[in-house]
C-alpha cells in the first residue's frame, strides 16, 4: 500500500486520521473490523496501510460499484435495513459520515448492535450542529450548515444529529467512551478561519466522533 492516496476526498479534512487515532487501542492484531458505508476505500486503505489484514476487513455501501480499493471487497447495502452479517460477528465497526445520510438513522445502531461482539466498539462520526458558528447561523438563518436544501440535494444529508438525539438513539446499546474531532477551533462562521482551542468542546468542531462500546443485550 505505497504511493499516493487513490482516493478522492469524501470525507471531511482529517477525519479518517482522527477517526483510526482513536480507534487504535481498541484494535487488536485478530480484530474483525466492518466498515458500515462511506464511498471509495479511504478507511480501508488507511487500515492497510497500518497493518490490518485485507480478510479481517469487510466494507458495505450503497453503492459499491464506485468502490476503489482491490485488496477489499465491497458489498451492497443498505444501511437503513438489515446489515448482512450474522450476531456478534465484528470487534470493531466504523461508519463515518453515513448516519446523517440516513431515512432510518436508529436503524445503524440497533444493527452495529447485533452484528458487534460482546464489549464491540462502534465508531461513528457526523456533522457537528452544536458548535458556536452552527448555532449563530440558525439564530440568523433558521438552517445549518450541511444541512440546508441544496446539502440535501447535492450530499444527501438527510438527518442532523444532535447529541441529545444521539443519547436517545444508543440508549441501553451503548455506552459513549470518548469523544473528539479533527480540530477545535473557534469559529463565528462554519467555513471561517479558526483559532485553535485547547478545550474538546462541541462549541469548537465541525465533525464528531464517538467511541461507543456495545452494551449487553
Amino acid at each position: 500500500m505505497a504511493g499516493p492516496h487513490p482516493f478522492s476526498k469524501m470525507a471531511a479534512a482529517g477525519v479518517h486520521v482522527k477517526t483510526l487515532s482513536l480507534a487504535r487501542k481498541y484494535l487488536d492484531d485478530d480484530s474483525q473490523i466492518l466498515i458500515a458505508g462511506y464511498g471509495e476505500g479511504g478507511l480501508e486503505y488507511q487500515l492497510l496501510k497500518k497493518g490490518f489484514h485485507a480478510d479481517a476487513i469487510s466494507a458495505l455501501d450503497i453503492k459499491p460499484e464506485q468502490y476503489k480499493l482491490e485488496e477489499v471487497q465491497c458489498q451492497f447495502c443498505d444501511l437503513n435495513g438489515r446489515i448482512p452479517f450474522a450476531d456478534n460477528s465484528f470487534d470493531v465497526c466504523f461508519s463515518v459520515e453515513v448516519i446523517e445520510h440516513l431515512n432510518n438513522p436508529q436503524n445503524i445502531i440497533n444493527e452495529t448492535h447485533r452484528i458487534l461482539k460482546p464489549d464491540g466498539m462502534l465508531f461513528l462520526t457526523t456533522p457537528n450542529v452544536h458548535s458556536i458558528a452552527q448555532k449563530i447561523r440558525f439564530m440568523f438563518s433558521d438552517e445549518l450548515y450541511w444541512f440546508r436544501d441544496k446539502d440535501h440535494k447535492n450530499v444527501g444529508h438527510i438527518h442532523p444529529i444532535f447529541d441529545w438525539l444521539l443519547k436517545r438513539m444508543i440508549h441501553d446499546r451503548f455506552e459513549l467512551l470518548e469523544y473528539d474531532a479533527p480540530s477545535f477551533q473557534l469559529r463565528l462562521m462554519v467555513k471561517a478561519p479558526g483559532i485553535p482551542m485547547p478545550v474538546k468542546s462541541r462549541l469548537f468542531a465541525d465533525i464528531n466522533i464517538y467511541a461507543l462500546k456495545k452494551l449487553p443485550d
